[in-house]
């Protein structure tokens, strides 16, 4: 069965554009070039799932699945009803599913309990800020505008259930809470504030209970950059100014790494492979803090590529996956289906043969448990046509990738 278009009311799908891989100030170098696409081809899910399940070499799990829904029961895509795999019952099938409101946490949560091997997010996404939001007018405020005891029953959530993730969050200038927050209230200027706010304080709680994160950014890069670099520097500034006899002597790499939460993905990841370079020159100023730098990027310093030389200790961190900080998820369903323009295709391409090997994460991104195998091996499929890869070994990668993602959980 070929794989339907997202519904546009999805929180993940809504923002579905012909130049979603695109930056929003995109602009041609030159109109009058002619890009002349390389199709690639793409083998269909199912097909990928019969040679992945068969894969013997795999003995233990064959596939990670780092995001999706499955939990809303809704909106199938790939399922024929023949050859659909059920997670709860594949012991070599690991699969996430996560909350996108605080309506649907309980749900999540129960229907993680269903295996082990199915994991729970819960979170707040940047599409459903509008349910915790309450009347307030004074946009000078922005704290006011929202209730906070979903942030405690988030941290009692992390308490109780040592295998929780914090997800899906994030940034989204396409959302429709930010397109259509009232201009008496403050207008797209406050609900973006709203956005970077609440994404703000569930990064800081994923930190505090050393959680991987699953983050959600579309056409938000720049914002996502800023907040992270504040983070960066508000902490080296804490850690220069610190009292010598309260506080416990910790190195300053130390120190900033657990400002940090242990593993972060970019989910269904659309941005650049300028934005991959970014993020991965980033994590290298959070992996070796130095108090005497600046801290504020020039977006006109020419960045290095993702796969540049470093010395020999961190050349191995690099290649094992043992300690990244960023990974970035790819899924059939938005990545290949929802990409439609020759010029998104080409970026998207870039993007993933951009990405370190130890880096790349499959997802299903799907609705409904029955894709969750399918959605899960056709991002595998994308991915290994891209990167003009095996698929098997694409499958053990990205398998291998996920179990690193997952490394801070207690039972993984």
């Amino acid at each position: 069965m070929a794989a339907s278009v997202p519904n546009s009311s999805c929180p993940c799908c809504a923002f579905f554009g012909a130049d979603l891989f695109l930056p929003l100030n995109y602009v041609n170098d030159s109109e009058e070039k002619q890009y002349a696409t390389e199709q690639i081809e793409i083998l269909a899910p199912s097909d990928a799932w019969k040679i992945i399940s068969k894969d013997t070499c795999n003995s233990q799990v064959v596939l990670v699945d780092t995001h999706g829904h499955p939990h809303l029961e809704r909106g199938v895509q790939y399922d024929d009803g023949s050859s659909g795999v059920d997670p709860s019952g594949n012991e070599r099938f690991i699969s996430l599913t996560c909350a996108v409101s605080t309506i649907d946490w309980k749900d999540t949560l129960d229907y993680a309990s269903k295996s082990k091997l199915i994991l729970p997010a819960l979170g707040v996404h940047p599409w459903y800020i509008g349910d915790i939001v309450i009347q307030n007018n004074n946009p000078e405020e922005s704290e006011k505008y929202l209730r906070w005891d979903w942030l405690d029953e988030l941290e009692q959530h992390l308490s109780q259930h040592p295998n929780l993730i914090v997800g899906e969050i994030g940034l989204c200038k396409m959302a429709r809470f930010v397109r259509e927050f009232p201009k008496e209230q403050g207008g797209k200027g406050t609900a973006l504030n709203l956005q970077k706010l609440v994404f703000r304080r569930q990064l800081k709680l994923a930190a505090k209970w050393s959680r991987p994160v699953t983050v959600h950014c579309v056409n938000m890069h720049g914002a996502l950059m800023e907040i992270l670099e504040d983070i960066l520097q508000q902490t080296k500034d804490c850690y220069k100014n610190r009292g010598n006899e309260s506080e416990e002597d910790v190195s300053l790499k130390t120190f900033v790494r657990k400002a940090f939460p242990p593993s972060i993905a970019m989910h269904s990841f659309t941005g650049t492979s300028h934005h991959v370079n970014e993020i991965l020159l980033f994590e290298e100023e959070v992996m070796n803090p130095d108090l005497d730098s600046g801290n504020k990027r020039t977006r006109k310093q020419k960045r290095p590529k993702a796969n540049v030389d470093f010395d020999s200790e961190e050349t191995n961190r690099f290649k094992s996956g043992q300690n990244c900080l960023f990974y970035f998820g790819f899924s059939h369903a938005v990545n290949h289906v929802m990409c439609t323009s020759e010029k998104a295709k080409r970026k998207g391409i870039e993007a993933v043969q951009s990405i370190p090997d130890n880096r790349v994460l499959a997802e299903s991104d799907v609705h409904a448990t029955v894709d969750v195998s399918l959605g899960t091996a056709g991002a595998v499929a994308y991915i290994a046509s891209a990167r003009g890869a095996d698929l098997t070994d694409v499958a053990r990668q990205t398998t291998q990738n996920g179990l690193n993602f997952f490394r801070s959980l207690s039972q993984i």
